[in-house]
């Protein structure tokens, strides 16, 4: 303990407190980070308001963690002003308590926010076999051709985007399409 902080034992069990919280919040600091890090993935198939909601939903998370962490700081390793005359142990203690409870609250906050905004990664993706559902099969009366549809040029075809090619299919010389999982 500090020379400051042994003239009165509530007030050094209060910074002795906050200096364990301190470790706590510097972790959810980091786990905040790397969820913010690992959630950006544009790939995904989510809708593009989901993925802002949740970056910005990450962002408030770190906001209200640093924020909490600040507090938990001050009541942990105070910085001292000049004390107005009459203060005494007893407003030192309520202050840094005050101090403490309000970061150890805002530490759960970010926690609750960063889960809410991790629970986008639970949005249900367009295929429900896994399958990428524009892989397809193409059966003609002269082969077959697998790979992805693309847009056609002209009407009455269908366009296969296979091995850095599209191919235009006439859609009278189909004989059957089938999805499937990869070519």
């Amino acid at each position: 303990m500090d020379a400051d902080d042994q003239g009165s034992s509530r007030i050094g069990a209060l910074r002795v407190s906050a200096r364990g919280w301190h470790g706590v919040q510097l972790a959810v600091l980091g786990f905040i980070g790397l969820c913010g890090v690992l959630q950006q993935d544009a790939g995904s198939g989510k809708p593009h308001w989901l993925q802002v909601l949740a970056g910005l939903l990450v962002l408030t998370a770190f906001g209200v963690a640093c924020v909490a962490t600040v507090l938990v700081a001050l009541a942990a390793w105070p910085v001292y002003a000049p004390h107005p005359r009459g203060a005494d142990d007893d407003t030192e203690v309520a202050s840094t308590s005050r101090r403490l409870r309000t970061g150890i609250t805002l530490t759960y906050v970010a926690v609750a926010v960063l889960a809410f905004a991790t629970s986008s990664a639970w949005w249900p993706s367009g295929s429900s076999d896994g399958a990428d559902s524009s892989a397809v099969e193409v059966r003609t009366q002269t082969g077959q051709i697998c790979g992805g549809l693309d847009s056609p040029t002209q009407q009455g075809v269908l366009a296969i985007s296979a091995e850095g090619r599209v191919v235009q299919i006439a859609l009278a010389d189909i004989v059957s399409v089938r999805p499937v999982a990869a070519c």
